[in-house]
């Protein structure tokens, strides 16, 4: 429960953190979850970002700015969103 409350926390910190982004770096089409909790999500295998089981979705009105839920297990994992 820990974990997801964890998660949970850092999606709503960046779904109200600005997009920092170069003057030159358009903003990202996609985005996933990715790391060694993707296999208890329902993923084929880890660090993954093409599993759709961890996709964000874009937030609307806000470009650059992704969000999801998920219930992960109890555990240690290693995470990032890949872009």
């Amino acid at each position: 429960m820990r974990a997801a409350t964890m998660i949970m926390c850092l999606a709503a910190m960046l779904a109200t953190a600005s997009a920092a982004r170069a003057h030159h770096t358009p903003a990202p089409g996609t985005a996933a979850l990715v790391g060694s909790l993707q296999s208890e999500l329902g993923c084929p295998g880890d660090w993954q970002p093409e599993c759709a089981q961890t996709v964000l979705a874009p937030v609307a009105g806000s470009p650059g700015v992704f969000r999801g839920t998920f219930d992960v297990p109890a555990g240690n994992h290693e995470y990032k969103v890949a872009l």
